[in-house]
């Protein structure tokens, strides 16, 4: 049995939440429509779901959803393209001719393995605290913090490379 929300809360907690949504989305895909696909699909999957003990539980309990809708997404694709997601774009670029010469924070963020992109999307473009990410991935506290050490460290090296 779904949420029983009027319009009215419907539309409270998508004004509340959908941009949260959105970007961690976008981080995963750098693609208006992709991401704004994975909103609404969220968004289905909030309505079919049981009632919350809190506003962090449900917080939680969207970011954990966004993160795996994202990853089935992204695993699907890999299938129907049967490639690496990341030599797709490659070559996407090869083919027109232009070379990946980026320095943005953002595309490094990007390109890094998805447990570490997690937290730093969670931690810096989210503002989420150590405890709710700790609480919205399931991990410990020393988790989260190691994860954001090492995910630094390889955005410093990227951005060394890009020198």
């Amino acid at each position: 049995m779904g949420l029983k929300l009027t319009d009215n809360e419907f539309e409270i907690k998508y004004n509340q939440y959908s941009q949260m949504i959105f970007n961690i989305a976008y981080t995963y895909f750098k693609n208006y429509d992709d991401s704004y696909d994975i909103m609404q699909d969220v968004f289905v999957k909030y309505l079919n779901s049981n009632k919350f003990n809190d506003e962090n539980h449900e917080k939680a309990w969207l970011i954990r959803v966004t993160i795996n809708h994202c990853k089935n997404v992204i695993k699907k694709k890999r299938r129907i393209i049967n490639i690496d997601y990341e030599q797709y774009n490659n070559l996407k670029d090869e083919k027109n001719n232009t070379p990946e010469l980026t320095t943005d924070i953002f595309d490094n963020v990007s390109k890094l393995p998805d447990k570490y992109k997690t937290v730093i999307i969670l931690f810096y473009y989210n503002e989420l605290s150590i405890k709710e990410i700790k609480d919205s991935l399931k991990i410990s506290e020393s988790a989260v913090k190691m994860r954001l050490v090492r995910a630094r460290e390889m955005l410093l090296k990227m951005e060394e490379k890009n020198d």
